[in-house]
Parts: structure tokens; sequence; C-alpha cells
């Protein structure tokens, strides 16, 4: 196999899907319909970023280098946020990435169809704590068969929620789960990973349907204003 061939062809995959797409009217290329409660709209479109999520602010509160072992380390011993995203990666404020009570785990339906307002209580344990794990860094060289890599702390539970399955076509499937995590504070919330891509078809942006108890309890059966 013609290894530098076979990555040139998937770069100019990538590219003509809009993953290494450079536009003057970013803004524009990347726009989502606004959020609202219960809905977040991430930008994640960068591989070089960790993006900082806190439910009590219901927002991105920060972002920095992935690359960079200092400001890694920064937010790592933060506990101001509860989830991160890089792309389609995602950590949790617990274990590797964290030293916060974080955690996440797959809600078990038991056989029942996909449901999310049938998630009305947080179960008592079963939490996954983040693994030492690597993402994609650098694309900067893809065409001439290169991949960067970097080490970091990373959620398992959450790996396969958005596939690529068409590359020519930036075609994408979304795994119907709900995860419940818990927070930094060791709170409770759920959320739908529903989108991974713009209103103008582009990947590395996230649309995320969330629920989140701020009381402490494990109670989830809580209505939106806006839904």
């Amino acid at each position: 196999m013609n290894t530098k061939k076979t990555f040139q062809s998937i770069a100019f995959a990538l590219l003509s899907a809009g993953f290494l797409s450079s536009c003057d009217n970013k803004d524009d290329l990347f726009k989502k319909t606004e959020p609202q409660e219960g809905l977040a709209i991430l930008d994640c479109t960068s591989y070089t970023q960790w993006n900082f999520f806190s439910f009590a602010q219901g927002e991105i509160i920060g972002s920095c280098d992935a690359g960079n072992e200092a400001d890694s380390e920064t937010w790592r011993i933060r506990t101001d946020w509860d989830l991160a995203f890089h792309r389609q990666d995602v950590k949790t404020n617990s274990g590797k990435s964290g030293t916060g009570k974080g955690g996440i785990l797959e809600y078990n339906f038991k056989g029942q169809a996909f449901d999310f307002d049938a998630v009305k209580t947080a179960p008592k344990d079963g939490y996954q704590t983040d693994i030492q794990d690597s993402i994609i860094y650098d694309m900067s060289q893809m065409m001439q068969g290169k991949i960067g890599y970097v080490h970091t702390g990373l959620a398992q539970a959450t790996q396969k929620w958005a596939v690529l399955t068409d590359m020519q076509n930036s075609k994408w499937e979304y795994a119907q789960k709900v995860f419940v995590v818990r927070t930094a504070a060791g709170k409770y919330a759920k959320i739908y990973l529903k989108d991974f891509k713009s209103d103008a078809g582009v990947s590395g942006t996230i649309t995320m349907q969330y629920v989140y108890q701020a009381d402490g309890t494990d109670n989830l059966d809580i209505e939106q204003k806006n839904k």
C-alpha cells in the first residue's frame, strides 16, 4: 500500500468535507441556531484547542492549547468546569483530566427506546473517570502522510458519539445515547450530543441538549422553559 498516497487521498477528502476549510467569513460558516435554555451550541472546530464548559454557567468558560503542557495543567487543577470538548473528543473533570469529582456514564435504557425525557434520576454509581489517551492535534502535514497526536486525559464512554461514515460527502452518524454526567462539584446533569455540524454543514460545531440539576440532588426531571 502506498501510505503517502493514501494519506493524501484522505486529506483531500477532509478538505472537501470542510474539516480544514479556511474561509474569510468564518462566523457565517460555523454559525448555528441561537442557543436556548438546555441547548448549548459549542464551537469545537479547532484541532489544537480544548474548550471548557460549565453547567452552572451554561456556556464555554475558557479554552487552552491542547499541546501546551503548562496551560493544560492549569485547567486540570481548576474545578469550575465540568466538560471539555476538542472536536468530538470529550473530557470530564475527573481522573487524568481534572481534580474535580466528575465522571460520566452511558444511561442504560434496558431495552427500551431512546428517550431523553425518560431519564429522570441520575444513577448512584457506575460513573467512569477519565483515563490517559491521545487526540489528533496537528494536521498541518497531513498531505505528507503525517498527523500529530498529543497525550491527554479523555472520557471513554463518549468515544463514538459521532462517527464519520462518508468522508467524501462529510456524512456523520450520531449515537442516540443519553450520558449522565457527575460534575466537578459532584452534582448531576444529563446530556444528549445531537449534532457535530454547523448550519452550513461544516463539522466541528456540537449541539448538546442538557439538563443540569443545580440543587445537588439526583433529580433530572426538570422542565426546560424553551423546550
